[in-house]
């Protein structure tokens, strides 16, 4: 027998912890799925330092706590399974069908998708086969393993620089590795980079093998405007160069952008009536963790609205 529920939240990072938050105090039933850990890629952050309300900064996996915790003390359910498959069950009255991983079905009147983005891959060689064994997307979860030794960190962005920052403390040598001879990062960042002596910048550069035998143990970058390449003796490669959106589970049932971001308007709402989408997969200028916060408070208010039309 399928359970029914008001509303479906795909995702427990900010913005559908945020969402379950603003639901559950307007007294709407509401459950988050999500395979992974609360907090989504935030729990993965070593400092944040942009969030109001922390003047001193505040970890990545103390925040998703702090929401997970606010979440569920308000009334939210949390299950951690995945969502195989969304399909829509009835027209009159509107009603979503969501397959679970455990074999379960969800009934639900509307659905937030936060499912958020994932690691954008370079498709190097060795980039898959050392996946675990030296290549990395995030150095909060893996850094340690590389204490005292030499790695490499790709790309030009914040992710980037804050990351190289925090091996740069672990680490006996940070690369740091950009295809342009300036970064997209902000001049606090790249300050702060440039003011640490075992952070090397290889710049309009591009990386061209990861290489090793049972772990990584080099990468082959090739300068631009030489042609010339150069063997980089290394244990452990970081690589941050753009996200990809997690959007397959809705494919075909909203409109998407080009690049695979939801088209949703500033309330969340999408062009399929009942399904909104928060977060970092909705395609828009700004991707932080206030601006998810900010979806997930809107898409409860979306929902409440939806309801009353619904009747």
């Amino acid at each position: 027998m399928s359970e029914r529920i008001s509303v479906a939240i795909i995702g427990a990072g900010p913005a559908g912890l945020a969402s379950a938050i603003y639901l559950a105090r307007a007294g709407i039933d509401c459950k988050v799925f999500d395979p992974g850990v609360p907090g989504g890629n935030v729990f993965m952050i070593h400092q944040i330092e942009n969030y109001p309300g922390f003047p001193e900064g505040v970890s990545g996996p103390e925040l998703a706590q702090r929401m997970e915790a606010q979440a569920k003390r308000l009334g939210a359910e949390i299950a951690q399974v995945r969502v195989n498959k969304i399909s829509i069950h009835s027209r009159q009255p509107k009603e979503f069908k969501l397959e679970l991983g455990s074999g379960a079905e969800i009934l639900a009147r509307a659905i937030v998708l936060a499912t958020g983005s994932k690691p954008k891959l370079l498709n190097l060689p060795g980039e898959k086969e050392f996946y675990g064994r030296g290549v990395s997307y995030c150095a909060t979860c893996d850094g340690a393993f590389f204490k005292g030794e030499q790695v490499a960190v790709i790309g030009g962005g914040d992710s980037a620089l804050q990351e190289a920052l925090y091996l740069s403390n672990l680490c006996s040598k940070v690369h740091l590795i950009h295809r342009r001879d300036q970064f997209r990062a902000k001049k606090i960042l790249q300050d702060r980079v440039s003011s640490k002596p075992n952070i090397q910048l290889v710049l309009n550069s591009i990386p061209k093998e990861i290489k090793g035998e049972k772990g990584v143990e080099a990468i082959l970058v090739q300068d631009k405007n030489s042609g010339k390449e150069n063997l980089i003796k290394l244990s452990g490669v970081f690589i941050y160069v753009g996200m990809t959106p997690s959007s397959e589970l809705i494919s075909g049932m909203v409109e998407l952008s080009e690049d695979g971001f939801v088209k949703a308007g500033e309330d969340t709402s999408t062009s399929q009536p009942g399904i909104f989408c928060a977060g970092d997969i909705r395609k828009k200028p700004i991707r932080q963790i206030a601006s998810a916060v900010s979806d997930g408070c809107s898409s409860a208010k979306a929902i409440e609205e939806y309801f009353l039309e619904q009747g």
